[in-house]
């Protein structure tokens, strides 16, 4: 595997002082972050002030989650899909930061999100927002990785509760002044731990561990992990609100997206997002019908839980206007829309997208302007510098 980089395994003595000193503060902190708590692994964060996106109203499009007549199950508002339990209608969704470092491979629980984001962190390097519908259903994800202002922003779209591991020194400000919920695990995390089957008993107040298993062959930063009853449990802890709407990531059609018959044959799709990650790779697979994943020089990526091969019906590219912002991280203006691609079904066709703030949708539209429905089915969302946009390649 190219790119990969050798990982040194923490000594038990440091791995017993982080246990006591993130013990210690627990005690001390609450639900509520300060600007002085920082991303445990970013260098030098920057102690410039961030611009504030103002709050907008622009309303997601619109898809019912009621339970259709005659069937025991309601509309995924992530996925279009009739397979979601009526009684997590009226709940938000749950986004979840993902590591994707080479050396924090192969990752956990990313075959059952119900759409993934791909997004440049800082170093070229590139990081996973795992969405989940129902919080309740999502499986040992992990391993679980800091915020960044751009994660902050995709993870508002859809309403969702922001989970992540750690944060650059930006994060507090921007969420509290953006109304934006989350929960850092860094605070509430044991020292190190193992589930069984995926579940997990922890005490009052802890909702994140450290794989036990991961620490003797991963470094620290690669090993965070939690499940979807302890998000659950952060969430109450936190008294965050889990009712609300959870608005649909794309306006969905059960039959074939009309915008695709004019498309382009797609049966590889090669993402650049730069030169530590170029060949962010999707395959068509004509008998599933659906893109199989993989990166850093051909390997499938793979959930390490399942065995299986990441899967998606839909990947959508949205160049965006991305540029460093004076620290180590990067900005995205997803205000200024852009210009991408969406592939479904062995077919690509050219986009154009909007995202106005925050909490607004990505909103998808042909050259002409007209509203594309994206098929239901899981989805995989690339977000590109678009000075690099050439140099995603399909065929």
């Amino acid at each position: 595997m190219k790119n990969k980089t050798n990982s040194k395994v923490m000594h038990a003595a440091l791995i017993l002082v982080y246990t006591v000193l993130f013990s210690a503060s627990i005690l001390m902190t609450g639900c509520s972050k300060t600007a002085a708590q920082t991303d445990t692994t970013s260098v030098a964060a920057t102690t410039a002030a961030q611009q504030t996106i103002a709050l907008t109203a622009t309303p997601a499009p619109t898809e019912t989650t009621a339970a259709a007549p005659g069937s025991p199950y309601a509309v995924n508002p992530l996925t279009g899909a009739l397979d979601m339990d009526p009684a997590n209608v009226g709940k938000r969704s749950v986004s979840v930061s993902i590591n994707n470092h080479p050396s924090a491979l192969p990752s956990r629980g990313l075959s059952a999100a119900d759409a993934i984001y791909e997004f440049e962190t800082e170093g070229g390097q590139t990081r996973l927002l795992a969405l989940f519908a129902d919080a309740s259903k999502a499986p040992e994800v992990g391993s679980l990785r800091s915020a960044r202002i751009i994660a902050c922003d995709l993870s508002a779209g859809t309403n969702s509760i922001f989970i992540h591991y750690g944060e650059n020194a930006r994060v507090p400000d921007y969420v509290t002044n953006n109304k934006i919920d989350d929960i850092d695990g860094n605070i509430y995390s044991k020292g190190s731990d193992k589930s069984e089957n995926g579940e997990i008993t922890l005490a009052s107040g802890i909702y994140f561990w450290r794989d036990s298993a991961w620490l003797s062959k991963r470094a620290l930063e690669h090993t965070a992990v939690t499940n979807g009853a302890n998000m659950l449990r952060a969430i109450e802890g936190c008294k965050i609100k889990l009712e609300g709407e959870t608005p649909s990531l794309f306006t969905f059609t059960a039959v074939s997206s009309p915008a695709l018959a004019a498309g382009s044959d797609c049966t590889k799709l090669v993402v650049y997002f730069s030169t530590n990650n170029d060949d962010s790779t999707f395959t068509y697979n004509a008998d599933t019908k659906l893109y199989e994943k993989s990166e850093y020089g051909g390997d499938p990526q793979i959930d390490e839980t399942t065995g299986t091969q990441i899967a998606v019906k839909n990947v959508v590219t949205l160049y965006a206007n991305i540029v460093p912002h004076g620290d180590t991280t990067i900005d995205a203006y997803f205000n200024d829309g852009g210009t991408g691609s969406y592939a479904s079904e062995g077919k690509i066709i050219e986009i154009n997208w909007t995202k106005a703030g925050p909490h607004g949708a990505i909103v998808l539209t042909d050259k002409d302007g007209n509203p594309i429905e994206v098929n239901v089915g899981k989805s995989y969302i690339n977000v590109v510098r678009k000075t690099v946009a050439s140099k995603t390649k399909f065929s």
